[in-house]
């Protein structure tokens, strides 16, 4: 059997937080900062304060929208082929997401990130067969227009790997110039098939920016699924407990989810956290720490108690070096978000609270994920499996069980998983071979995977990728 499902919150407590998010909702209210949104809910009958720029939500109609949420989404990669269902049982995920700097991998130094850095980790991802969807890693420092940054990154993205594409940005602009890349690129019917996910957040505490609210339009009109992601902090813009907060991330969702199920019903969304607690001693956000996962249980909770596809963070780390304290995060991250049973699991290749990324990273948190999910997949009973029959044939002090059909059968199954960057042979070997540790197995391994990998765009949508951002320099 599969193992057993991860809970942190009983099902009175998960009814007395989606009561509290009512109350909230329906009493208090959320922000909203666009003018072109308040008219819109307004002539959907909302209780709008023009002068505060405050909605609120009654619960019948917060049930009903939640009801109309599907439950499955599925995604395709570049070429049009379906990729796999997010909300089918099984745990997808992505690499990336925005950071910023780069942890050089001959120096040994962080520095400013570049789009070179982008496209020979996209590359990587294509390799890997644990990463499902790829996030924009970094947003390159490299390039000549600060406000395109975003682009340049999605462009090498797009340009270097066909698996589905993840991307998140504040601004309505950015958000439109991508969701045109994927346009551009896929070579199926965008509006109806998901290529991309569009991550967008409202600010905590309880409102939403101008440029934050038409990007969710943009997208929905679209029909590119939409994550909505809160950032509350523990302590600063949120109560500092734990069950607090995740009341504040759950309001704060659940009025984005509201918002954009009245602008299409049926509209594809997906329940989504990126939980953060902050160092109370130099006030310093944190991703990596126990209580943002056990935060992460709980969030696959909420949105299982409302049957939404969810999306959480992990593997995390605050750390800023690749050691043993990066390794415990982001192990316990990780292992914590799939056996919750969250949707899709973004951030592989990250680390430095989700400022740093670099590629032995990525190998290294690949392996991490597909430790996880073969511990999440539990052990597979069955009258073969059991191979009682062999077992007594075999016998007492019998032969070896090297050579026998049953081994050779269940030799390349998915029974066991294949490391792609652990030691696990003698000391011997290991000397001969180099005396590698982990963090140089994964140096070679993305080298490997780099090669592997080559840009399949045409040259005309090529061409008309750069289009995109020319057009769009001219804009900003």
């Amino acid at each position: 059997m599969k193992l057993s499902t991860m809970k942190v919150l009983s099902d009175e407590e998960i009814a007395a937080v989606n009561d509290a998010t009512i109350d909230i909702l329906e009493n208090c209210g959320v922000k909203i900062l666009s003018k072109k949104m308040l008219d819109f809910l307004a002539d959907q009958k909302l209780e709008v304060n023009r002068d505060k720029q405050v909605v609120k939500f009654s619960r019948t109609l917060l049930e009903e929208l939640i009801a109309s949420v599907p439950a499955q989404i599925e995604l395709f990669d570049q070429r049009g082929k379906s990729a796999f269902i997010i909300g089918d049982g099984t745990p997808k995920i992505a690499a990336g997401h925005n950071a910023v700097f780069w942890l050089d991998s001959i120096t040994g130094e962080t520095r400013n990130s570049t789009v070179a850095d982008v496209e020979k980790f996209a590359r990587i991802c294509d390799g890997l067969d644990v990463i499902d969807m790829i996030g924009i890693p970094v947003m390159p420092q490299n390039i000549p227009f600060a406000n395109a940054t975003l682009l340049y990154g999605a462009k090498a993205v797009i340009e270097n790997s066909t698996k589905p594409i993840y991307f998140s940005t504040d601004r309505q602009d950015v958000n439109k110039s991508i969701i045109e890349m994927l346009k551009t690129v896929f070579a199926g019917d965008l509006k109806n098939q998901a290529y991309g996910i569009s991550q967008l957040s409202p600010t905590s505490p309880l409102f939403w920016e101008d440029s934050v609210l038409e990007a969710i339009m943009d997208t929905i009109n679209c029909g590119v699924p939409l994550a909505i992601l809160p950032e509350p902090i523990a302590g600063l813009s949120a109560p500092y407990t734990l069950a607090g907060l995740v009341t504040m991330n759950n309001a704060e969702c659940i009025s984005g989810i509201a918002m954009a199920q009245l602008l299409k019903k049926g509209a594809k969304v997906l329940y989504a956290n990126s939980w953060t607690t902050a160092n109370m001693q130099n006030c310093a956000a944190l991703v990596g720490s126990a209580e943002t996962t056990l935060c992460r249980i709980a969030g696959a909770q909420m949105a299982k108690f409302y049957g939404i596809p969810c999306h959480t963070t992990a593997p995390n780390s605050d750390n800023h070096v690749h050691d043993e304290q990066n390794a415990w995060e982001k192990t316990f991250s990780m292992f914590c978000a799939q056996s919750a049973g969250n949707d899709l699991i973004v951030n592989c290749g990250m680390f430095a609270t989700g400022m740093t990324c670099s590629h032995e990273q990525l190998i290294m948190d690949a392996e991490i994920s597909g430790f996880a999910q073969q511990i999440c997949k539990g052990i597979k009973v069955d009258k073969n499996t059991i191979a009682c029959e062999l077992i007594k044939a075999i016998g007492p002090h019998g032969d070896s069980y090297l050579t026998t059909e049953h081994t050779m059968e269940y030799l390349h199954s998915d029974e066991y998983y294949q490391p792609i960057a652990s030691v696990n042979g003698p000391r011997g070997s290991w000397v001969n071979s180099g005396s590698k540790d982990s963090y140089l197995i994964s140096k070679e391994v993305a080298g490997k995977l780099d090669n592997l990998t080559k840009n399949t765009l045409t040259k005309e949508k090529f061409e008309k990728l750069g289009v995109i951002i020319n057009n769009f320099k001219g804009n900003s």
